[in-house]
């Protein structure tokens, strides 16, 4: 998916974006300039953007045509744009509920139906559960179609997680080698946990989100990496307990980056408990023989060294860089230099 700023920067450069009252304007024909064939994702969220600009008369205009061509898919997201960006209360509120919901009737499978402004109407409690009502109707009527099942998806994700976790199953079933539904069953493992479970201890919740990412997943290399990507993904919201375990599985893998990842994220973990003797254990265990063939193809992992050095650990970093001397050849030049700063009493610039 292109991000807006890349969008917006193609219209750009084309001579199609303007600025009205401090608002990006998009002229009539700036969907032609990025052309129709686009996917229509994309032409989506610009029809959905472009809406938030146009004029109160214009709006008026898009309503009466809509009369007359109720079909007319482009308009309805134009005006679903500019009613999410200028409407708090009344008849507007009304119409943006009213082109929401037929969209979603009448088109679940277009992929504007899991744009954010169509998942969620603002203050409209009963335009919700209509629209919670339509995809209901919609998985029942419509079982089989893909698209149809991921846009429901989408808005189940943070509203239904049991739902979510049985949807991305089915279409885990009919797109087994697309490595976006193990990754869509993380994230919400991550965000909600194990729907209808409730471990006590996290590492096992750990474990059994991890056991049940991993039957979903059939691509060999995201096999062998995914109990480091999610122990990455585990530390960075600060479950800790989850993390260790998850890399404690990472380094039993035959992924060519385990050791240094996973003694890595153990090492982190420890020095967050206050334990700094299992963090600097770990800092060496980083680059042990396992580790070779990983530092000398992309070079030492060096966080876990940061922070040590930041907890006065510098002969420990010192003898850590030593250590890579022997695995990293091509990197003597600054392994080096650092290793003299840090003698010299400075502090190196060892990156992010």
């Amino acid at each position: 998916m292109w991000s807006m700023k890349f969008l917006l920067a193609m219209l750009l450069a084309a001579g199609e974006l303007q600025q009205h009252a401090g608002r990006p304007v998009i002229s009539g024909n700036a969907l032609d300039v990025l052309g129709l064939s686009q996917p229509e994702s994309v032409r989506s969220i610009l029809l959905l953007y472009t809406g938030k600009s146009i004029s109160k008369s214009k709006a008026n205009e898009l309503e009466t045509e809509l009369k007359q061509t109720p079909d007319k898919i482009d308009d309805r997201l134009l005006l679903i744009g500019y009613y999410t960006a200028n409407t708090h209360y009344g008849l507007d509120k009304l119409r943006l509920r009213a082109h929401v919901l037929w969209m979603i009737g009448n088109h679940p499978e277009h992929p504007a139906t899991a744009e954010l402004s169509l998942r969620d109407l603002p203050d409209d409690p009963d335009g919700n559960n209509q629209i919670l009502l339509l995809w209901q109707h919609n998985l029942e009527s419509r079982p089989d179609d893909v698209a149809v099942l991921k846009n429901a998806e989408k808005f189940l994700f943070g509203k239904d997680p049991a739902a979510a976790d049985r949807l991305i199953h089915r279409i885990a079933e009919k797109e087994p080698l697309n490595p976006q539904w193990p990754s869509e069953l993380a994230q919400l493992y991550r965000m909600f946990g194990i729907p209808g479970e409730d471990f006590k201890n996290p590492t096992d919740r750990a474990l059994e989100e991890y056991n049940r990412v991993l039957a979903l997943t059939q691509n060999p290399a995201a096999r062998r990496s995914l109990s480091g990507d999610m122990a990455d993904a585990a530390f960075k919201i600060g479950d800790f307990p989850a993390a260790a375990e998850l890399a404690r599985i990472y380094l039993k893998s035959s992924d060519r980056p385990a050791v240094q990842r996973a003694n890595t994220i153990l090492g982190r973990v420890a020095l967050r408990a206050g334990d700094i003797t299992g963090a600097k254990g770990y800092l060496f265990n980083s680059v042990d023989s396992g580790a070779a063939r990983d530092i000398a193809f992309s070079g030492p992992i060096l966080i876990l060294a940061k922070e040590l050095f930041d907890h006065g650990e510098h002969e420990t970093v010192m003898q850590y860089l030593e250590n890579c001397l022997a695995l990293w050849p091509r990197g003597e030049p600054i392994l080096r230099m650092w290793i003299g700063e840090i003698q010299a009493g400075k502090t190196p610039n060892f990156g992010n």
